[in-house]
């Protein structure tokens, strides 16, 4: 692997007529990056803005050569830059990227989505209470017009639609596209090595190493979601199997029916699509509006994902041979 760190300790990102005064680095953001060319620029500039003046230092983690890596070394000098040859699961890049970083705070962010300007102020407003070691947001839509991926958005992030509610403390856990750490809770828990619910383990994780988690959906970052309903039906099966995985790990009461029994996962859509209905009313008519019109495609979504999380526990049960990945 090799790593594009011979300017390590060069000035932090940024202008520097931007920067209040020199010293050491005050925010780290990381961005795991896999096929991003299309989306990495709007990134970065996004961050950009939101670190100006800041003593920071962007780093992106880049695993899979589609030329991420030469845009970010022309387009963004100042940013650190971890190519890897070895393809990289998502919390395998952010672990990858903490490491590196040298910040007493550490965000992540995605390089498919776009952060505001205040995301940095506004996060770390959360760390000041010293019983606080992570704090996360919402999650919006950037493309409305892209229905296969407004569908999708709807059953990924049922758990973090942007809204106007206060701030929870310990009560959801925190998406890897908008999150905040202390540099010190980074070093006491990891990512697991997986691309899908990576994040909820990593909150449970927190939690239980004393670590307090606020999660305020006021803050939002706009995520570019994927396309194509082929794409769609894909991700409902990565996302049904994550979910049977991560739950055997929780082992939360509620889940434990469905554990024990996994064709109730089939009941699923009962519960899960009128909670997105009523969580969507309550945070943006735009969203709910167009989750009426993509209801069917939704309900037959989470169909693939009851199907796909009964086959995951039944293989780890033994009762069915796995299938190649």
């Amino acid at each position: 692997m090799l790593h594009d760190l011979s300017d390590r300790r060069a000035a932090p990102t940024g202008d520097l007529e931007d920067e209040p005064s020199a010293g050491p680095i005050d925010i780290s953001v990381v961005i795991p990056a896999y096929f991003g060319a299309r989306t990495i620029a709007d990134c970065l500039e996004s961050i950009e803005r939101a670190t100006r003046g800041r003593r920071s230092e962007i780093i992106v983690v880049e695993s899979s050569g589609d030329g991420t890596a030469d845009i970010v070394r022309q387009r963004f000098p100042g940013v650190v830059l971890i190519p890897s040859t070895e393809r990289l699961s998502a919390g395998g890049a952010r672990n990858r990227g903490a490491a590196e970083a040298r910040g007493r705070v550490v965000f992540f962010t995605d390089q498919d989505c776009v952060v505001p300007p205040d995301w940095i102020d506004r996060l770390e407003r959360h760390l000041d209470d010293p019983s606080v070691g992570a704090a996360g947001g919402s999650v919006g839509i950037r493309d409305l017009s892209n229905l296969s991926g407004c569908a999708v958005y709807f059953l990924e992030f049922l758990n973090h639609f942007p809204g106007n509610g206060s701030p929870q403390r310990n009560g959801n856990f925190l998406v890897g596209c908008n999150s905040a750490y202390r540099s010190k809770a980074l070093q006491s828990v990891h990512f697991p090595d997986q691309t899908l619910g990576e994040d909820v383990l990593f909150s449970h994780e927190l939690r239980n190493h004393g670590f307090g988690v606020v999660y305020d959906p006021r803050i939002e970052v706009r995520h570019r979601n994927r396309e194509g309903w082929g794409e769609f039906f894909k991700y409902n099966r990565k996302m049904g199997r994550s979910a049977a995985s991560y739950h055997e790990v929780l082992q939360l009461w509620w889940i434990a029916p469905f554990l024990r029994a996994p064709i109730l996962a089939f009941l699923a859509p009962a519960v899960i699509l009128p909670t997105i209905a009523v969580d969507l009313a309550r945070a943006r008519w735009s969203y709910f509006f167009r989750f009426l019109l993509l209801s069917p495609m939704c309900l037959l979504g989470n169909l693939v994902w009851a199907g796909a999380f009964r086959r995951q526990v039944l293989e780890m049960r033994g009762y069915v041979t796995p299938r190649p990945v």
